[in-house]
């Protein structure tokens, strides 16, 4: 139903490639970035009128996935800067114009209600520290959300790279690469124009992303990673146990179950794909159309959950038939379970009820 943009084979060889540097510095190299710049993964939603790519929803998420299949760490940080620059939908146009003026745009941030503001002298006085900043070391703006002392209400804020303060904490076992340090501002002042509210009624563009509701927006983003890091890890799965050395019937038996697992798993997530995207795919299309039903949403909501703690179960089942080298930290494999367990942790794919 839709044109889903593709990844080379060339293009695959090079990111992997990359991915040792990546993982030992911390945070993505310089030829990743300028592979996101030139491809404009950073803009996936800007619409093209400030130089953006202005894909669809099920475009994007189909393009994560395969990003989040070549590398999680690298998926990850597209992800959660593209969904941040999303956020150019509910700005006013001097000052989406001011920001992605520059190609090299990057909006990093937090979804959590962190921050303080209150109106000072014809601006809003801001102080507040967030956590979880994917992607902070290249980002060229930060957004939080405050409460709003006047009114109680929840805001986000666009904040400058100079206006902030980063600390570099993620010490985390996985998604290493992503840098997501936290950050902070205190009594920092910025204009009125800098205060938006992410809600479809508030949307200052007429591209249809922008009155999607953010909730199934950002699950199935996230949802779509945890996949693509799924089928990544049962590729390398099947090839660690083609090449294992079968000593005695024992072995041999652990070998032919751990290629079973990934025989039966690759099905179930196969199918959980299909209901993963069909749902997807009819919210998009009827909201297009006239608006998605609460039901269609709660179906992609359903589904996003489901298929982000299926793979991740299916994965840590699969883990310790893989061999000793599934626990050497310096392996693609190791890599590939870490960055699933860390990015499974997102409370927006957790079961609650």
């Amino acid at each position: 139903m839709f044109q889903i943009p593709g990844l080379s084979p060339e293009l695959m060889t090079i990111l992997r490639a990359e991915i040792p540097v990546a993982e030992a510095q911390g945070c993505l190299t310089s030829l990743q970035l300028q592979l996101i710049y030139d491809h404009k993964w950073f803009h996936l939603f800007v619409p093209e009128q400030y130089g953006g790519l202005e894909l669809a929803l099920p475009e994007v998420v189909r393009l994560e996935e395969n990003l989040a299949y070549v590398d999680g760490s690298l998926a990850w940080v597209v992800t959660l800067c593209a969904g941040a620059a999303m956020f150019v939908g509910y700005l006013g146009d001097e000052l989406a114009s001011e920001i992605f003026s520059d190609p090299h745009a990057c909006l990093a941030g937090s979804g959590q209600s962190n921050g303080f503001a209150k109106s000072k002298d014809g601006l809003y006085e801001v102080t507040g520290s967030w956590p979880y900043a994917s992607g902070a070391p290249h980002a060229t703006h930060f957004t939080g959300n405050c409460l709003i002392d006047e009114t109680g209400e929840i805001q986000s804020f666009i904040f400058k790279k100079e206006e902030i303060t980063t600390e570099t904490n993620w010490q985390y076992m996985g998604l290493n690469a992503t840098a997501g340090y936290s950050y902070s501002v205190k009594n920092r002042l910025v204009p009125f124009n800098r205060a938006f509210i992410i809600a479809p009624a508030h949307a200052k563009l007429p591209q249809p992303v922008y009155r999607y509701p953010f909730l199934q927006l950002a699950e199935t983003t996230i949802a779509a990673n945890i996949s693509g890091m799924c089928m990544s890890f049962f590729d390398l799965a099947a090839a660690q146990l083609a090449k294992k050395q079968v000593t005695n019937t024992r072995s041999e038996r652990v070998k032919q179950k751990g290629l079973q697992l990934i025989s039966s798993g690759s099905e179930s997530i196969q199918l959980l794909r299909r209901r993963f995207y069909d749902a997807l795919d009819a919210s998009w299309s009827s909201h297009i159309a006239d608006g998605s039903s609460q039901q269609q949403l709660t179906a992609v909501s359903q589904a996003s959950v489901l298929l982000a703690q299926v793979s991740r179960n299916l994965v840590n089942k699969l883990y310790p038939y893989c061999g000793l080298d599934a626990a050497r930290t310096d392996t693609p494999l190791n890599q590939v379970w870490r960055n699933i367990n860390t990015a499974s942790q997102h409370t927006l794919l957790l079961q609650v009820s």
